[in-house]
Formats: structure tokens, C-alpha cells, sequence
């Protein structure tokens, strides 16, 4: 029984070590190559986008000016997502001096009949790979919903959150835009403070 363990735990260790001799070969040879494509830093100001709204007409991320913005990007089939749209609807209600955006990254069709249903009491944008690039144009790699973003009242982005939104997100982001606004702290503390709870 020795004598046929040992040559087989001689094959494991030789196997395991070429294993990694080979990954270790790779790592230190191969460098990964930079997608140049891939945005790099977070977005200073709010990006610039028109997609189609609930009516069908063109929309423009563009037309609140003067209030901040939360830009939430969701979809139908994203269940964190739909978690988030009765909280955010009710964060709207309570403090119409800030805006809430959605952004659908759907098709169409799914996307009103859960309007219907949902009656929003903010805009929503609808778009599909229009609307990905929207996302990635905030300066990050857009990979996963619910994303949202956050801006100032002058469209200064001050954060994102990749992941669902709870309410003390949103407290939080009240409280920022309310000190900001008042000029208790600059745009460098609102956005480490947003940082710091998302």
C-alpha cells in the first residue's frame, strides 16, 4: 500500500508545481493588455445624453437644470432594481427640490407595460446599448444594475454606486446635497462623504 501511495503523491506534487510554474510564467510574461476603451476616472460633470422617453419623444439628461440629480439605471428583469423603484418613488415625493431619473436599459415594450403598472412619479429614459453607454459615459466600467449616479445642483458628479440602493443611501445623499447646497462643504468632502457610504 506505500510503495503505491508514494509514486502517486509524487505525480500530485509534480503536477501541481508544473501548474503553477506554467501560471507563474504567464503572470510574470504576459502583460495584460489595457482596454483603451475602458474609461479610466470617475466623470467631473454630468455626461450628456438624449434617449427616448415614456411618451416616445427624445429626453435629455439636460433637462433639470439647476437641480441635482439621481440617475438610476435599472431594467425589468433585474430584480434588485425593481426593489429600488417604490423607495426612490417615495424619495422623489418627499424632496421635489432634487430630481430622480430612471434609465431603463430594456427594450420598449416591457418597459411600459411595468410603467403601466409602477405609475412612476419621475422620468424614465428607455434605451439598450444606447443606454450602456449612457451608464459607462459617468466614467467607470459599466458591468452590473442597479447603477446609479449622483450629481450636484451645477451637474458636478459627486458619486456612483454600482448595486442595489437602500435608504440610508439615499439619507446620506440628502444630507450631502442639503450641506453642499448650504455651503457648509465643498464638492471634495460631498463626494469623499458619498463615497464613504456607498
Amino acid at each position: 500500500m506505500r510503495k503505491a501511495a508514494a509514486p502517486s503523491l509524487i505525480t500530485l506534487s509534480l503536477s501541481a508545481a508544473a501548474v503553477l510554474g506554467y501560471l507563474g510564467y504567464r503572470w510574470y510574461t504576459v502583460p495584460a493588455e489595457p482596454d483603451a476603451a475602458a474609461p479610466t476616472a470617475l466623470a467631473e460633470q454630468l455626461p450628456e445624453f438624449t434617449l427616448e422617453g415614456l411618451d416616445g419623444q427624445p429626453l435629455g439628461l439636460d433637462s433639470w437644470p439647476g437641480k441635482p440629480l439621481l440617475v438610476n439605471f435599472w431594467a425589468t428583469w433585474c430584480a434588485p432594481c425593481l426593489r429600488e423603484i417604490p423607495m426612490l418613488k417615495k424619495f422623489q415625493d418627499e424632496h421635489d427640490w432634487l430630481q430622480v431619473v430612471g434609465v431603463a436599459v430594456d427594450s420598449r415594450e416591457p418597459v411600459l407595460r411595468y410603467a403601466e403598472e409602477m405609475q412612476f412619479n419621475y422620468p424614465i429614459m428607455i434605451g439598450q446599448s444606447e443606454a450602456m453607454q449612457a451608464a459607462a459615459s459617468f466614467g467607470i466600467e459599466f458591468f452590473a444594475l442597479p447603477f446609479t449616479a449622483f450629481t450636484a445642483a451645477d451637474g458636478s458628479l459627486l458619486g456612483v454606486h454600482t448595486g442595489e440602493i437602500h435608504i440610508e443611501h439615499l439619507e446620506n445623499l440628502r444630507a450631502v446635497l442639503e450641506d453642499l447646497a448650504a455651503e457648509r462643504i465643498d464638492k471634495t468632502a460631498a463626494r469623499a462623504r458619498i463615497a464613504g457610504q456607498m
